[in-house]
């Protein structure tokens, strides 16, 4: 039943891919190439990765509690679940599943700036005790890591796991009149809440993948947390 959900939702992924992410996660991609027909390895994921980045996969039963998750990346280990989504709505989850890891985290994990502004938010994390300052890094991953959009060449493309492993979300982050996209400002980004059980209706576009290194690098100085 979990090869069929993932051969039903990997082919209609991957054509959505071609034309709506951003470049950084196709190249990626095409070079871990995952295939469509079989669940992925994690350990044969993990191997490759960490040969271009020097991250590794980290198997999990579940969701983690959201300091706990960065803590291990903050150590250059992705947290990976271990079960796929229900077959009744194949094409979005409000939780983490293979699918979403795999097909949405693991690609970008092979890009080398990208692993990097991974590991300072959890390295940011993992060091401050203040409650204000965990809840903007968190509020700027989630709309940027896991639901961000980015420019490219005058259009719009996905650049968040949580979009990248949908087939509802992406349509539905780029062209729904029901979503606000707005250009990423930190200030308004790290002011803004979110709920995880529907798909997301507050979208921030980044200029580039280079403003959000900058932007986070900013953020961490002015909070003091002593990372870089």
């Amino acid at each position: 039943e979990e090869t069929r959900i993932w051969r039903e939702v990997s082919p209609k992924l991957d054509e959505l891919h071609v034309k709506f992410a951003c470049d950084i996660y196709l190249r990626a991609k095409r070079e871990l190439a995952i295939n469509r027909e079989e669940i992925p390895q994690l350990r044969h994921l993990s191997e490759r990765v960490t040969r271009e980045t020097n991250m590794h996969l980290v198997p999990a039963e579940g969701a983690l509690p959201y300091r706990t998750f960065y803590e291990y990346i903050a150590e250059r280990g992705f947290p990976v679940t271990q079960f796929i989504r229900h077959g009744s709505h194949p094409e979005f989850t409000p939780e983490p599943d293979m699918i979403h890891d795999c097909l949405g985290h693991v690609p970008p994990l092979m890009n080398r700036d990208y692993a990097e502004l991974l590991t300072l938010v959890g390295k940011a994390v993992a060091t401050t005790t203040k409650g204000d300052q965990v809840l903007a890094l968190k509020r700027f991953s989630w709309f940027s890591i896991e639901f961000g959009l980015i420019e490219e060449a005058g259009e719009t493309k996905v650049f968040g796991a949580g979009i990248l492993s949908s087939t509802g979300e992406i349509p539905f982050s780029l062209f729904s009149n029901q979503v606000t996209r707005r250009p990423f400002v930190t200030e308004k980004v790290i002011d803004q809440d979110y709920d995880p059980s529907h798909m997301q209706d507050n979208l921030f576009i980044a200029p580039s993948f280079a403003f959000l290194r900058r932007e986070l690098e900013n953020l961490v100085r002015r909070f003091g947390i002593a990372v870089l």
